[in-house]
């Protein structure tokens, strides 16, 4: 139920994550919007995770935190929309950063413009450890007006300019929408922000872009974003592909088909671009599960 006083719930779901932690909550209790609450959810961390987040809470009445054994983001992030109280909802990761700014503009502009949710920008962030990583494009707002845009439209202006991002962490979010649309993070799936962040927009019908990068997103070893590509990858993707053309079946809208088709079209191209490492059986059971079901979809380059 939402709580007039409370402007956005910010969700951090942690899982052994201390070293980053406190750094990251941190850099929401800084926020220039105070009217905040801040939802942790800890995910069965084994490391000193907890102790750093209870130390953070017992300094700042804001923040709530969670407990629960140990189920995956997408399970963390859904037992967080169960606690907000917010108008709007923001995921946040517990081992990345935000400018101070952003909780505070993002919630304006939602307010001034009645949107449903507002996106923006990020760029890398680079762990002490890590040397010679690809830097991540995370800039594609520079392609948007700063306008109302309906989801199906702004997706694809992203997609035509190859710059969709689907992470859930550049979004800030009308927490009644979620409720409306039913929209949760599918469980025990990577990816998962494939299929939430293109849900999102294929149902929106007020959005509007803020040409800042907000969020830093830290690149460090063993996290999701620099493990080498393996089956729990090629799963997750497909998985997202299924059920986006579930979603393409109950929609008899044409631009909302045809922008599934583009999405799906980009992604499936670059997972089997990206399964060349996996070992021939799989890449052989890849390319006839794709070309049975997406032939259409599948360029033979790939």
């Amino acid at each position: 139920m939402e709580n007039k006083k409370i402007k956005v719930s910010v969700v951090i779901p942690v899982y052994n994550t201390e070293k980053y932690v406190r750094e990251a909550v941190e850099s929401i209790m800084n926020q220039t919007l105070r009217e905040l609450e801040i939802i942790i959810i800890n995910d069965g961390s084994t490391d000193n995770s907890l102790q750093v987040v209870e130390e953070l809470a017992a300094a700042d009445s804001r923040i709530q935190v969670y407990s629960q054994t140990n189920q995956g983001l997408s399970m963390a992030r859904n037992a967080g929309i169960t606690h907000a109280h917010g108008r709007y909802i923001y995921f946040m990761d517990s081992d990345d950063l935000l400018e101070k700014d952003a909780m505070e503009l993002c919630y304006n502009k939602c307010e001034e413009r009645e949107l449903d949710f507002v996106f923006f920008d990020a760029q890398s962030l680079f762990a002490e450890n890590i040397r010679n990583a690809p830097v991540l494009n995370y800039q594609r707002t520079d392609k948007l007006e700063d306008k109302v845009y309906t989801g199906p439209e702004a997706i694809n202006i992203q997609l035509q300019h190859k710059t969709y991002t689907p992470s859930a962490c550049l979004n800030v979010i009308r927490t009644a929408f979620l409720e409306e649309r039913q929209l949760l993070f599918y469980p025990d799936i990577v990816h998962e922000d494939q299929l939430f962040t293109t849900l999102l927009y294929l149902q929106t019908r007020r959005t509007s872009c803020i040409q800042r990068s907000f969020f830093h997103r830290r690149i460090r070893k063993n996290s999701i974003m620099t493990c080498d590509f393996s089956l729990k990858n090629l799963k997750g993707y497909l998985t997202v592909a299924q059920e986006i053309v579930k979603f393409k079946h109950q929609t008899s809208e044409y631009k909302i088909r045809n922008r599934i088709d583009l999405y799906l079209s980009q992604m499936l191209n670059a997972v089997i671009w990206q399964a060349h490492v996996l070992s021939y059986p799989y890449r052989l059971r890849l390319a006839w599960r794709c070309l049975f079901r997406y032939k259409k979809l599948i360029s033979i380059r790939s």
